[in-house]
Formats: structure tokens, sequence, C-alpha cells
């Protein structure tokens, strides 16, 4: 294997002495801390070229996400300069790094210089690695310039700039500078923490298999007595889970309970249990727990909040005892679990896989799984995407491949669905540089600019080859940024910036086709 070294002579790897390799891996270090304090001053003097104007607002950290929100701070810290809107887009696709990399790498450098001279000065000077520099620069974004400037000046006194005395006088400049921020641990969280998460694992960006075995992550926080009763619900639908011989852990069983409340096979229900008292006046024909006579004393189990009358603890469901009633008969009624709701998600899969669906791969001479790719979930492996089918078959649907090849154009802006859904399954992201976005959750854009027929507009403008999709802020880029991109007849992209660098996007990922021949390194 052939490398090149500093003095740019090559030499062969295998070829190496000990001692010639680790001075190779010295010499390297030094290369690495050069790099990453030239991306910084690269980056900083990009931000600072850029400066907001009347026609070009300052971005914002809303920008920083793919659908612009009304956030008005800063990216950088207090004391930073701003940075006009859609200035980074072009220095992250340049870098070869995702719109959220460019923006870190805009404010960690606008912070050092403003925020952290000191600290910028040792990375000047290469005795801290840029990367840990943007570390601490991240840390503390949030502190204003004067409680920045004087973490900075303490932590250059000690003449060290390891973790713990970066967290130490960071803790120090937090409770001088800003005790609000500082939150006893000890004491609960409030609604402002309130919050539901979801986060799909995609194939590719995490370790293990995770990211191709449709499993997700959800995380919530909220009320006490919401989120209890809930768990509540789930534990006693894994118990019945557990006595119908479902044999997995408890807590495999309250996540598959989870999906029984959008599942539309026929299944043993999870019902709400109530404690009718002996002494109403109910007959026999009001055991569904709905007569007004008998509603003052039940109460919903499994979680079910009390009706009218007698507060009450316990969950008959799980065969604990009911307090604050006297005992009675237990009625059952359909509870959640029986609701049908759905969440559209598109899955292609070859003909074989979708053979293999409805029987045993090994009995089509199959080994082992095939992988699904769909569009909000990632890839999965078609195991999963057949237990999805079986538990939520009503909902599935087979349809037949688009023709890719048709061309047919309407006299409209909005295409008709056959041409919106050709181009999503053409294109399956956005396909601004870099930008891995599902098509599925962008917009349509007419690449050559849709002009009204009334207003002059030529016919045919809405057709399959003047579409792409880009998610919105790579739309509202293009549109307002001084970007433009055509497509190719081989179906790839090629965008040209304002300042003229090119990108040619393929389904195989963005290359950079700007020729750099004029460019010299300078070290």
């Amino acid at each position: 294997m052939i490398e090149i070294d500093a003095r740019h002579q090559p030499y062969e790897v295998s070829d190496l002495d000990g001692g010639t390799l680790l001075g190779f891996l010295a010499e390297d270090r030094v290369v690495e801390l050069k790099m990453a304090r030239k991306k910084l001053r690269l980056a900083y003097q990009w931000a600072i070229m850029h400066p907001p104007s009347p026609d070009k607002p300052k971005a914002v950290v809303g920008d920083e996400t793919l659908f612009p929100t009304d956030c008005e701070q800063a990216i950088s810290g207090d004391g930073t300069p701003d940075v006009a809107l859609f200035a980074v887009e072009e220095l992250a696709a340049s870098a070869g790094i995702s719109r959220g990399a460019g923006f870190a790498l805009v404010a960690d450098a606008l912070d050092l210089v403003h925020r952290l001279p000191l600290l910028w000065a040792k990375v000047e000077a290469l005795a801290v690695p840029g990367w840990n520099a943007r570390r601490v620069a991240l840390l503390t974004r949030k502190l204003s310039y004067a409680a920045a400037r004087w973490f900075d000046d303490h932590l250059a006194a000690t003449g060290l700039t390891g973790w713990p005395t970066i967290e130490k006088w960071l803790a120090m400049a937090i409770a001088k500078f800003h005790p609000e921020l500082i939150k006893d641990p000890t004491a609960p969280k409030g609604k402002a923490d309130w919050g539901v998460w979801l986060h799909h694992p995609h194939a590719g960006h995490e370790e293990g298999a995770g990211g191709v075995a449709g499993t997700s992550e959800l995380q919530a926080v909220g009320d006490s007595l919401d989120l209890t009763r809930f768990m509540d619900l789930l534990s006693a639908e894994a118990e019945t889970m557990r006595r119908l011989g479902d044999t997995d852990t408890v807590n495999q069983r309250r996540a598959k309970a989870i999906g029984r409340l959008t599942d539309d096979t026929d299944q043993p229900a999870l019902t709400y249990t109530t404690l009718i008292d002996d002494d109403s006046s109910t007959d026999d024909s009001s055991t569904d727990g709905t007569d007004a006579g008998s509603a003052s004393s039940a109460v919903a189990a499994a979680g079910g909040e009390p009706v009218l009358g007698n507060p009450v603890l316990g969950n008959p469901v799980l065969g604990e005892p009911v307090i604050g009633v006297k005992p009675g008969r237990l009625v059952t009624a359909p509870g959640p679990f029986g609701r049908r709701r759905g969440l559209r998600v598109m899955a292609h899969v070859n003909l074989a896989d979708l053979l293999a669906l409805g029987l045993d791969p090994h009995e089509l001479g199959l080994d082992g799984d095939g992988i699904a790719s769909t569009d909000r979930l990632g890839q999965v492996l078609t195991t999963q995407l057949r237990d999805w089918i079986t538990r939520h078959g009503s909902l599935a649907s087979v349809t037949p491949v688009v023709d890719v090849n048709r061309t047919d154009a309407v006299d409209r802006h909005d295409p008709p669905e056959w041409m919106d859904t050709l181009v999503r399954l053409r294109d399956p992201h956005c396909v601004y540089p870099n930008c891995e976005r599902s098509s599925w959750d962008a917009d349509l854009d007419h690449i050559d600019p849709y002009l009204p027929p009334g207003e002059g507009g030529p016919p045919g403008q809405t057709r399959p080859e003047n579409l792409a999709p880009l998610c919105r802020r790579h739309h509202l880029m293009k549109t307002h940024g001084h970007w433009r991109y055509r497509r190719t007849r081989d179906g790839t992209y090629i965008w040209t910036s304002q300042h003229g660098r090119t990108w040619l996007v393929t389904p195989q990922g963005t290359h950079d086709t700007t020729d750099n021949s004029d460019i010299s390194e300078t070290r």
C-alpha cells in the first residue's frame, strides 16, 4: 500500500520498520492539528465575509433545522458577529458535510475567536487540538460574553487544558454568572421538560445491526399520573399476553403492547374492568357499565381514571385489591387497544422478497432475510415487514410499480398523483448536495420555475423531467439563495452555487466537481 509523507514522498507501508512507522504517526498527528486549525480559520473567514445585509437577514438557530422555525437566537454565542442567511449552505457543501455540521463549524470558529481568544491562541500554536477547543466552544455557547471571557482567562491562568480543569472552571463560571442555569438534580422535572421524542435508527448511521432491525426508540416526559396510568395499561396488557402464552420478557411484552394500540387483527383485547357496587340500581342488562345508575360507583381499572364517586386505589386486572369501593361485580368493556389507527409507510421490496413475505423464505430457496427500504423508517428486515403486514393487513396494499419512463405533462402547477409518486420513487431523497431528507417529506420543485400559462408560461411545464424533491429548507434556498440546478439525461443533478462551485448529485452520493487545479495548499 503506497502512502505519501509530509514531504510528498511516496513510501510502501509494508516496508516500514517500527521506528519509521511510529515517526509517521507522530508526523501525522501534527498534520491533523494543522488541518483542524485550518478548517476553523477558513470557517471564520467565510463567516465574516458574509455579514447580514438588507436583502439577506442574519442566520438564526431556527435555520439549523430542515424546516425553519421562529427561533431568533444567533447561531453563535453572545458577542460574536452575525452571519447572513444561506451563507453556511455553500460552505457545508464545499466541505462535504451536512448543513448542521456546517452551522456547528461556523459557530465554533466565531466563539473561539471572539469569546475564547486565549484558548484560540493555543489552537493557533498547535498546543490544543481544534476538536477539543470546539467542544469547549459548544459547552460555553449559552454563557454571556462576560462569563465566557472570565472562563477563558481563568482557564489560561492554570496553564492546563485537561477536561477536569475545563469542567471545573466551566462550573465556576456558571455559578458566578448564571446561577439560574444550575438546577437541583434532585428537584422534580417541570412542565417545561415535557415532550415525546421518537428516534428511527438508519442503516449505515448506527453501530451494530440496530439500523436494519425495524427497531426505534420512544422517550416521553409528562404528567406523572398520565404516564403511570399508561404504564399500568401496558403492564396489564403484558400480563394478558403472558396468560395467552407469550413467553417474552415483561419489558418486551410491554413494548409489543404499544403495537396493539394500532393492531387491526382480531385478538384478545385488553378491556377496562369496572367494579360495580352490588347495592347499585343496575340489573344484568346493564353489565356494559354504561348505565347511569352505576356510574357513580364504577372505576376504570388498569390505569383508567375514576368516574364519579369515591377515590379508588388498586388494579383488579392485575389482581390488586381495590380500596374505597364496596366489593361487587367485575364488568368489562372494550378499551383503547381496540381503536384502529394508521401511519402511512411505503416499503419498496424486490419481487423475490415480496413473494417471501407470504411464505417461509426457505421454501422459496432463499437464504436468510431480505432487506426492504421504507420511506420513513429506514431499512428493515423482510421478516419485520412480514410481521407488520400480518398485524396491520387491513391497511396494507401492494401497489404496482409506477412506470418511471412515463413523460406525460400537465398544464397546471401541482402534479397529478401518479406523477408525484413517480418523482418520489425515482429520487428517494432531497436532491440537494449531501441532503438525505426523504423525498416523501419534501416539496416537489419545478427545476425551471413555473410560470402560469395566463402570464405567458409555455405548456407542459409540470412533467417528471422538470420536477425534483427538495426539502423545505433547500427549496427556500434554491428560490432565494441564488443557487441553480439542472437534471441531466442520466437522472443525476448538477448544482451550481452563486460562487460558481458545482456538485454532481447521484443516487450513490454527492461529488464536488469544481475545478480546484488553481488552488495551491499553504502549510
